[in-house]
């Protein structure tokens, strides 16, 4: 029996540490893995540290100056000092997990059965000057990447043409280290009052490169409560009006059909980006107001949910993104700039006839310990005659705040936004300011 050391699973049983060969995981650098040394019930490491699929290490390890990636199993504690801890779909820790001056990243998939604790060298209420940079590892970081789930693997949400949705689901992961040649994604629920049950499949085949990269060919089926207003607000905070406040920010669509797709995506420390085109067949339905419930709010109601051009719509769709937004220690940092065409045909089959594109600029400054600058330039502008569901709106919520909500129709559009924010933990600086705020 093997107490300790690094163990590969075979036809035969455990093998001893020594015939295991570990590899680099894909997001560090070109270095070689740091080799461990053995003490008792313990390894440890000067550098990085990869435990491979398959692997398992019956033993607690602790990494020094470098990054620790789980993908295996260690039967034990992980501490790691001065680096981040990535646990990866599969990997497994089914002790203790601690990070002192790093970041811990977790896969869904991955699994920490003990507690996990962080901790930081400096106070909490001031951020430090080094800033840290975590991506997960299956995700396409970015914003205009599409929500399907917002709890874990379950999917939660109210409006006023479905009212309480409940259903799961699972996000579209990108294997960048090509451990999966097939990603399968997608969601499945049922709207209380609308009565009807929505969902969407996904498959893609995804080719990988050595320095996070892909090329990926897929196909989605999908029925959909769908909505244009993404960009305007997001799922949860919208989900949160409508029970709270009665008030639903975004209109709503049934759209029916599939999607066939080819793309290349990368992701690397500080660079996400993506190029796809997909052709799109979809068959698009008004949905009518379903409900009025909300905690608060007195006599309010939910506005009309507007009608749409009802009909069959082919279209291919173009879009390119890149984005060098990180999360450090400031708060977010950096470009996000994201761009589609849409080109819909009778000549294709079906029923419009139209060209639509749109370009969303965005940058992201952080000013100081507690300041951030963040600015946005849309545009957009179509040609033949566009269906309601692709008109532009801008007015009110996050568009334009002093007028009314929606007031401004068309079939261009440019819009500019910036917005100031203070940390409220500037606040600990106040030596008037209670202590304990």
């Amino acid at each position: 029996m093997i107490s300790k050391g690094f163990a590969r699973q075979t036809d035969e049983g455990i093998v001893l540490a020594d015939t295991v060969k570990p590899k680099r995981a894909k997001r560090q650098t070109q270095e070689s893995q740091a080799r461990p040394i053995r003490d008792d019930n313990t390894l440890t490491y000067e550098g990085n540290a990869v435990i491979e699929e398959g692997d398992t290490v019956i033993a607690n390890v602790v990494v020094k100056a470098g990054d620790l990636t789980v993908v295996g199993t260690i039967v034990g504690d992980a501490l790691v000092v001065g680096g981040d801890l990535y646990v990866e779909q599969g990997g497994h820790i089914t002790g203790n997990a601690k990070v002192i001056n790093g970041e811990v990243i977790k896969d869904e998939a991955g699994r920490i059965d003990g507690y996990i604790d962080k901790t930081s060298s400096t106070a909490n209420s001031y951020r430090e000057t080094e800033k840290k940079f975590t991506r997960s590892s299956t995700r396409l970081n970015a914003n205009w990447v599409s929500e399907t789930t917002n709890l874990d693997n379950f999917v939660f949400r109210y409006n006023r043409v479905e009212g309480l949705f409940l259903g799961v689901g699972s996000d579209k992961r990108y294997y960048w280290d090509g451990r999966k040649s097939y990603t399968t994604y997608g969601s499945f629920g049922y709207g209380l009052k609308s009565r009807g049950w929505r969902g969407n499949l996904g498959l893609s085949r995804q080719f990988a490169f050595d320095d996070g990269q892909l090329i990926e060919i897929g196909v989605e089926g999908h029925n959909l409560t769908d909505t244009k207003d993404n960009w305007i607000i997001g799922l949860s905070e919208n989900t949160a009006a409508a029970i709270l406040i009665h008030e639903d920010y975004r209109d709503y669509f049934r759209r029916t059909g599939v999607g066939f797709n080819v793309g290349y995506a990368i992701q690397q420390d500080y660079v996400t980006g993506q190029l796809r085109t997909e052709y799109l067949i979809d068959d698009y339905k008004s949905m009518e107001n379903r409900t009025e419930w909300s905690i608060f709010g007195g006599n309010k109601r939910f506005r009309f949910n507007p009608p749409i051009d009802e009909g069959k719509m082919h279209s291919i769709l173009a879009s390119a993104g890149l984005s060098t937004v990180t999360k450090t220690l400031y708060g977010p940092e950096g470009w996000s700039i994201f761009g589609t065409a849409e080109f819909a045909d009778r000549d294709f089959g079906g029923d419009f006839k139209f060209n639509q594109y749109v370009l969303d600029v965005r940058r992201y400054q952080p000013l100081g310990r507690y300041h951030n600058l963040n600015v946005r330039l849309r545009v957009g502008t179509t040609e033949g005659t566009v269906p309601a569901q692709k008109i532009f709106e801008l007015g009110g919520l996050s568009t334009l705040n002093a007028f009314p909500f929606k007031s401004d129709v068309g079939n261009r559009m440019i819009l500019a936004n910036a917005e100031f924010i203070i940390n409220g933990d500037f606040l600990g600086d106040l030596a008037f300011w209670p202590s304990w705020l």
